[in-house]
């Protein structure tokens, strides 16, 4: 029989959950800890650079003979296909730089050209007002070429600066995100260490051009309680893929806060 005066021992219960989360953060950092890049410009050169790559691959080669005639062997596209294909992977490559696209206004943008070219056609075909027609004919009639020895030279000199970025990103773009804090490191400067407490996180995906070069690039911001954009953590790669992982980080210190504050003895207990 128990004895009636022996003290009952505290039940162990409503620990388990800070315990739980305790426990992830000290005995797997891993898997509580994410680490993104923020990418420079640059980095977006890999697309012009692999395209360049490819289309050498695929146009056909110059050959000369010792009679001094040019002719053209091999290769499954023309070299007018090629040189146009180069040429939109410039204007692409430019757009992301000089303009942020969003969807809403890609989505708009795409909606004008249409209506701009379907009113061009309809004139075109019932009114015998030429618009589109002698626009199209003039770049036909320009007639690009694709160059196999001068779009390499291009890509390698390319390859330079992307190289660069790619050092950049891993001395000082390079963001751990834990439970408690934010860590930057800058090489030859220092570090940074921003304390999360207060501090709400949102994406945002303001150029769609650039999350396709960027694999899934966007922005995270952090937010105080005002509303206030404190910190901004621009063309992190990868974020669209990474975002499970790192919303459940950033919570993990809510849940901790909360559990704590749970367990903690009112004033009134006796």
């Amino acid at each position: 029989m128990a004895d009636p005066q022996e003290p009952k021992q505290p039940s162990e219960t409503p620990l388990a959950p800070v315990a739980a989360v305790r426990v992830r953060a000290k005995g797997t950092p891993d898997l509580d800890e994410i680490v993104l890049y923020s990418a420079p410009s640059a980095f977006f050169l890999w697309f012009v650079i692999a395209m360049g790559w490819l289309l050498n691959l695929l146009c056909p080669k110059i050959i000369t003979t010792s009679a001094g005639i040019i002719t053209r062997t091999g290769g499954i596209l023309t070299s007018s296909a090629c040189a146009w294909i180069f040429i939109f992977t410039l204007i692409y490559f430019l757009l992301a730089l000089l303009y942020d696209l969003s969807l809403k206004k890609l989505i708009l943008c795409t909606l004008v050209a249409a209506v701009v070219w379907l009113f061009a056609k309809y004139m075109e075909g019932l009114h015998h007002v030429a618009i589109i027609g002698p626009i199209l004919n003039y770049f036909a009639r320009l007639d690009p070429q694709f160059d196999p020895g001068t779009v390499s030279v291009i890509c390698w000199l390319l390859f330079i600066p992307w190289v660069a970025s790619l050092f950049e990103m891993g001395f000082n773009r390079r963001k751990k995100f834990s439970p408690n804090e934010i860590a930057e490191s800058h090489f030859g400067e220092g570090s940074e260490l921003t304390d999360r407490m207060g501090l709400r996180f949102q994406t945002k995906y303001r150029d769609v051009l650039e999350t396709l070069l960027g694999f899934g690039a966007g922005d995270v911001l952090a937010v105080d309680n005002q509303k206030r954009v404190i910190k901004r953590y621009e063309n992190m790669v990868g974020l669209w893929f990474k975002w499970s992982n790192l919303d459940r980080i950033l919570h993990q210190r809510e849940t901790m806060l909360e559990d704590e504050e749970a367990l903690e003895p009112r004033s009134d207990d006796k």
